[in-house]
């Protein structure tokens, strides 16, 4: 049940269990209009869509001359698209208050819905009262709503631009600029505007919200973070702010912050999987594998089947030199999602710190065709052979990677077998294509082979390569 609605209504648990007691019983009950009405909006979070339209059809009936539960049954009806019952509902609606400007409003909703869009268009047109900025922003967002059904999105942007420049308070038209974002890529141009309406209203938490996506995209991650905070701190109760705001900090490797703001979200909100599993993995990258091991099996309760879940519990075994049941782990993930390349790297480092070499390598390979793009597979590979002095292996397998990817890394392995292997020639000849490409790269092949330090040749080249 919805913990944050019954906060914000701490009489509407009651009133639920009284309302569904009357529907067991099959008792037809009287409710006050404001009980009604709560029971709709409880519904509709829990996603009860036809309980919601059950509710509201007994509010008409008790309520015949209530306009707002017309609106409501019929925009109930139209996201269960089923249009042609809201039209109807809207008919009854406009002979009860035939002047109302939602009813033509609600009804473009429709024709859009069902792609009449020059019909919708026509009739957003011939709305009274454009004058009042209020309607004209209402209008603008069912412009915006047209748009994107028919994929234009800068226009659709724009349109949401020009509502929120009529009533910056639009709710509707700020939940949909998100959106809108992504879809039109307007994000230097949304700043701008959320920057405007803030000046306006600073507390406006969806504007915030908002800007911080806005500024994430463009890669302002600390102001993304700071926008972010606003939000919340203005709306404690505004999830999606402190998911985003722990999710930057966590990307940019700022596990203990985005810890903070993942328990604010734990502790404000219901649980669910993925929330356990980045708490797990917060705390999982500060070491702390028991509590991080105690957040993944929470996570696994409320979802059993999570390859992610088993597998940063094999990780954080692994972590803690536990690599037997590490390996249980890795294979019960790859069980249920046999696709995912950091599994079977795992897996196969794994095997190889217990000595298990022949499935070491089985593993590895499978990671590299799994993901035959990614460098970093090859290299593990590679380096999994050299470990074991298999020189010539290792330069195949760093040949066969050219033909599915490119990287420095690939060519640094490749000097190395090559020095190894005694072609000292062909090493020195590759190591000028490397050291032009990535420089600070270099200083692996001393861990690969430490006798190259010494080496006046490789020294010779590295300084004739050095950066000034």
């Amino acid at each position: 049940m919805n913990s944050e609605f019954f906060h914000d209504h701490p009489q509407c648990p009651e009133l639920v269990s009284r309302y569904e007691n009357t529907v067991e019983a099959g008792i037809l009950a009287s409710w006050k209009e404001e009980e009604f009405i709560q029971l709709v909006e409880f519904y509709e979070r829990e996603k009860l869509f036809d309980r919601a339209l059950e509710v509201t059809g007994q509010g008409i009936q008790q309520f015949p001359d209530k306009l707002e539960f017309y609106l409501r049954k019929s925009r109930l009806l139209l996201r269960c698209e089923r249009e042609d019952m809201a039209a109807a509902v809207l008919d009854e609606a406009e002979r009860l208050a035939p002047n109302e400007v939602d009813i033509p409003l609600l009804r473009a909703e429709i024709l859009i819905a069902l792609e009449l869009y020059e019909d919708a268009h026509t009739l957003l047109q011939s709305i009274d009262e454009l004058d009042n900025p209020v309607t004209l922003s209402k209008v603008f967002y069912r412009e915006a709503l047209l748009f994107e059904k028919t994929e234009q999105y800068e226009s659709m942007f724009y349109a949401l631009r020009a509502a929120l420049e009529e009533n910056p308070a639009n709710r509707q038209a700020l939940e949909k600029m998100w959106l809108c974002m992504e879809l039109s890529k307007r994000y230097e141009e949304s700043i701008l505007l959320h920057e405007q309406i803030l000046d306006e209203d600073p507390y406006s938490y969806l504007a915030w919200y908002n800007l911080g996506h806005a500024l994430a995209y463009l890669g302002r991650y600390e102001e993304a973070i700071e926008a972010y905070e606003f939000a919340f701190v203005i709306n404690e109760k505004f999830e999606f702010a402190y998911r985003d705001c722990a999710e930057i900090c966590f990307e940019l490797k700022k596990y203990r912050k985005a810890l903070r703001y993942y328990s604010e979200v734990l502790e404000h909100f219901a649980p669910d999987h993925d929330l356990l599993l980045r708490i797990g993995q917060c705390h999982q990258l500060l070491h702390h594998f028991g509590i991080a091991k105690s957040f993944f099996e929470r996570a696994l309760r409320l979802d059993p089947m999570n390859d992610e879940v088993f597998f940063h519990i094999g990780e954080c075994l692994a972590q803690e030199g536990d690599f037997e049941n590490a390996i249980k782990l890795y294979l019960k993930a790859i069980r249920i999602e046999d696709r995912r390349e950091e599994y079977f790297a795992s897996l196969a480092k794994t095997c190889d710190r217990l000595g298990r070499t022949d499935e070491a390598e089985q593993y590895f390979r499978q990671a590299t065709e799994i993901a035959p793009e990614s460098t970093e597979y090859w290299t593990q590979y590679a380096e999994f052979l050299m470990r074991q002095s298999l020189f010539e292996q290792a330069l195949e397998v760093l040949l066969e990677a050219e033909d599915y990817s490119v990287g420095p890394e690939l060519l640094y392995g490749q000097i190395t077998c090559l020095f190894a292997l005694g072609r000292r020639q062909e090493a020195l000849l590759t190591m000028e294509v490397a050291l032009e490409e990535d420089f600070p790269l270099h200083i692996h092949l001393f861990h690969q082979l430490p006798e190259l330090k010494d080496d006046p040749e490789v020294l010779a080249m590295i300084a004739a390569f050095q950066p000034y």
